[in-house]
């Protein structure tokens, strides 16, 4: 594990949010939605008294790798709202996926029909979507381009499943802060003194180097909510998990919550409905023949 203080937001925003960039590109549109409190992360491991013990980033850094959900292969269900032509819809969000190799991510409108299906590698993106019968194929650093941020599978296998994704080896520039008021371990990439200040809503941001905040259960040990502040561009991304559920001996968190404060604001929510691990997936791709290639520009 480890955490880049540089340009941290813009790299890790693609991943909350590559789904419904995808489908905005395409004329769909993710509804807004509320975000609930951090504070009821973990229904299982409610903390009565909050006691923090670690002293050091680089050892509460292992524990979390620790509790990491690891797995080679997994399915996940998950459920959602969209706008398809003008209309809330409800819809399913299947994801398959080989960890660090690929990941496959099918729309379905509930009882209607597919709505979009969009292939992720380390190096490449194939969409379809299917209302539109309109696909894309090209490089992952395309729609890098497009976003003016930089993407990769990493990034985004870790978003969905509430892992936090390998950006180098700095474990010495990150700060450890406990969060007395809500019993919370925060790794930052921030001055201690400042996040304190954050804490108790007093901080004026003077700093332009973006910040990243990690929250992280005294008992799990899981993340239960990261936070990417762009001070110079007034930009803002907060990633929730919630509900955990124990598999394997480890947590995984049933909802995602994503929310970008910016100019044009975004949430983004997944309710997971099944998990399945380690059972092989088929990743398959077929772009109809009468489908029109899409430019995107």
């Amino acid at each position: 594990m480890s955490i880049k203080n540089t340009n941290i937001f813009l790299k890790f925003k693609i991943s909350a949010v590559l789904l419904s960039s995808i489908i905005i590109i395409f004329s769909c549109k993710t509804k807004k939605q509320i975000s609930q409190s951090k504070k009821n992360a973990v229904e299982a491991d409610t903390v009565t008294k909050c006691k923090l013990d670690i002293k050091s980033a680089k050892y509460l850094i292992e524990k979390m790798q620790k509790n990491t959900f690891n797995y080679d292969w997994i399915y996940a269900k998950a459920e959602t709202k969209m706008m398809i032509d003008s209309e809330e819809t409800d819809v399913n969000i299947k994801i398959r996926s080989k960890r660090d190799s690929a990941i496959l991510i099918t729309v379905e409108a509930i009882n209607l029909f597919d709505v979009a299906k969009i292939l992720i590698t380390n190096d490449s993106v194939k969409m379809i979507i299917y209302p539109k019968k309109q696909y894309y194929y090209g490089d992952i650093e395309n729609i890098s381009k497009l976003l003016n941020i930089s993407v990769d599978l990493d990034l985004i296998q870790s978003v969905f499943f509430g892992n936090n994704a390998e950006f180098y080896k700095e474990e010495e520039r990150v700060k450890l802060v406990n969060d007395k008021k809500d019993c919370l371990y925060l790794l930052t990439t921030t001055k201690k003194r400042k996040i304190k200040r954050l804490i108790k809503d007093k901080e004026i941001l003077r700093t332009k180097e973006p910040i990243q905040i990690i929250n992280i259960h005294p008992v799990t040990f899981k993340i239960i909510r990261n936070h990417f502040i762009d001070v110079k561009n007034n930009h803002s991304l907060i990633v929730d998990y919630q509900d955990f559920q124990q598999m394997d001996s480890l947590y995984f968190p049933k909802k995602v919550l994503a929310k970008i404060i910016a100019n044009n604001p975004l949430n983004f929510n997944l309710q997971y409905s099944k998990i399945e691990i380690n059972k092989l997936q088929t990743l398959s791709f077929r772009i109809p023949g009468s489908y029109e290639k899409k430019e995107i520009k």
